[in-house]
């Protein structure tokens, strides 16, 4: 290129010899499970060039961008099938999923179509050519474990009007022809692998559980998206929960005016005719509704209103030390739903809810009666405990004597950052209750 002979230069690109990456993929994963386990960053990187322009200056082919999309489709399509999506999170980066997909907990980041960030293409392009043939691999592996061909049916109308994801499962999926020696040799490695061991089977009990709960967390309820609506990760979520889902254009299943609507996704008021019949809410009840695992109540949710904090569920809060207000309303939420009575053959459910309520009375008198009993004994106990808080000082002080120089200044910098946390925790507490005054002065 340099002496201006381009075509000497095209036949060296041509004839550059391409590496075999799918014998790496063999030996770099020799069990399916190994390569489940190191989807993360892959499925990033494909979502990545799925959602960005192609450009020639980039090196960016059209063609790459395409198959990125439709791997990333592919992949999502499964996990939307079979209901393996656990958690999600939108984020000003981009929207997190974790699907947990054969006992695997598979975490990527789909980012946002508007969002242009700079990206160091000629360094991530090498990373991608692996990650697009292990996506594959993966892919097909998935596919043919629940009896379906790969590459699936793909709707030439639908993705034309820009609904990939749902012109994958929009028609029937093809089941799988006839198995390959091979590929029966691999399915009875499987079943042997999954008879081995009682432990697995509880963990396979597990998961049917969870699957089973996150199917039925929107069923028998039929969405409606508006036009200003991104529609692209609700189309994934919805029906990875058991939902039915349209949309307003072309293409779609069912129009806005169908009746059997039950909720419509809105961002904004509602332009034109409303009608009675159905629920109109704010996109985020849905994610809050899946990583709660219940059908949260819509007054918070309403157009017009500030919905309440988006949480993100890949946060532990009791680990950081800070336990959200609204976090504590949905734990109260789940333990309601959960404390909910089935009813017995012959006795109703305000009967049942009635005997609960009086055992849970005959269980709180119990307790209070025990209390008052051990009263005159919980002196000697207090001077019990007080002993063994005294003992346990000593111990931790002549640990910290024996300890190395390295240990203990590793010990410091943890106790250090603990009372960190717990200034701030100190100060949110402080500063909430400030605006709770304020708030109830002005009312």
């Amino acid at each position: 290129m340099g002496k201006k002979n381009r075509e000497r230069a095209n036949n060296l690109r041509e004839k550059t010899p391409k590496p075999d990456i799918d014998k790496f993929i063999r030996e770099r994963y020799p069990r399916f499970v190994d390569a489940l386990g190191e989807l993360n960053n892959c499925l990033t990187m494909v979502h990545l060039f799925a959602a960005l322009p192609a450009l020639k200056s980039k090196k960016i082919d059209v063609k790459l961008v395409q198959k990125c999309r439709r791997l990333a489709h592919e992949w999502q399509a499964f996990v939307s099938r079979t209901h393996k999506l656990r958690k999600t999170f939108v984020s000003v980066k981009g929207v997190y999923y974790q699907a947990e997909v054969e006992g695997q907990k598979i975490t990527w980041v789909a980012p946002h179509l508007l969002q242009s960030d700079d990206v160091d293409i000629p360094t991530v392009l090498n990373f991608l050519q692996l990650y697009v043939s292990l996506l594959g691999f993966v892919n097909f592996n998935l596919y043919r474990s629940i009896n379906l061909e790969y590459p699936p049916i793909l709707n030439p109308r639908l993705e034309a009007l820009a609904a990939d994801i749902y012109a994958l499962y929009a028609d029937e999926f093809r089941p799988s022809g006839p198995i390959s020696e091979a590929s029966k040799l691999a399915e009875s490695e499987q079943v042997e692998s999954k008879k081995k061991g009682a432990d697995a089977e509880s963990e396979k009990s597990e998961e049917d559980q969870d699957t089973r709960e996150c199917k039925n967390l929107f069923k028998n309820l039929k969405f409606f998206l508006s036009s200003v609506i991104q529609r692209e990760s609700l189309l994934f979520v919805i029906p990875a929960f058991g939902g039915t889902v349209s949309w307003e254009g072309k293409g779609a299943p069912f129009n806005e005016s169908d009746q059997s609507i039950t909720h419509q996704i809105v961002d904004t008021d509602a332009e034109g005719h409303t009608f009675h019949t159905r629920e109109y809410v704010q996109p985020q009840w849905i994610f809050d509704s899946v990583n709660a695992r219940i059908v949260l109540p819509m007054e918070n949710y309403i157009v017009g209103r500030i919905p309440p904090p988006h949480l993100s569920p890949f946060v532990n809060n009791d680990e950081e030390g800070s336990i959200p207000d609204y976090s504590k309303i949905i734990k109260n939420l789940q333990e309601a739903a959960r404390k909910e009575i089935v009813p017995l053959p012959g006795v109703g459910k305000q009967k049942g809810n009635e005997a609960a309520k009086g055992k849970q009375k005959m269980m709180i008198s119990k307790q209070q009666s025990n209390v008052g009993k051990e009263t005159p004994a919980g002196v000697v106990k207090t001077g019990e405990s007080t002993t063994n808080v005294q003992e346990n000082v000593d111990t931790d002080t002549s640990a910290l004597i024996m300890m190395s120089q390295k240990k203990r200044k590793l010990y410091e910098a943890m106790k250090i950052s603990n009372k960190r946390k717990q200034d701030q925790y100190d100060l949110i507490r402080q500063r909430k209750k400030k605006l709770d005054e304020a708030k109830g002065q002005r009312s």
